[in-house]
């Protein structure tokens, strides 16, 4: 599972670079962060894991949760600029 999680760390990343509209961005925050998102899926199976397990996953999940929440923000907020810049 925390393959899977590095995975989805680097794959938003990866998608996050080549956005150039505020609504390809928001696809991306759906598709990682939305309601049947990928890493809301991995989320969804942490039953499954031992106790042990849960709490070292659960930290990871949040840590990358986080990270791609920032990158989002931050590529938002530089395509808002970017857009502010294009009509002056």
């Amino acid at each position: 599972m925390k393959e899977r999680l590095e995975k989805i760390r680097t794959q938003s990343v990866a998608e996050l670079e080549g956005v150039e509209k505020l609504q390809q961005l928001e696809e991306l925050r759906i598709k990682y962060l939305g309601k049947k998102g990928e890493l809301t899926q991995v989320l969804r199976g942490m039953g499954a894991l031992s106790a042990e397990e849960r709490p070292v996953v659960g930290q990871l999940a949040n840590e990358i949760r986080d990270y791609i929440n920032e990158k989002i923000e931050e590529t938002a907020y530089c395509l808002k600029r970017r857009d502010l810049e294009d009509r002056l």
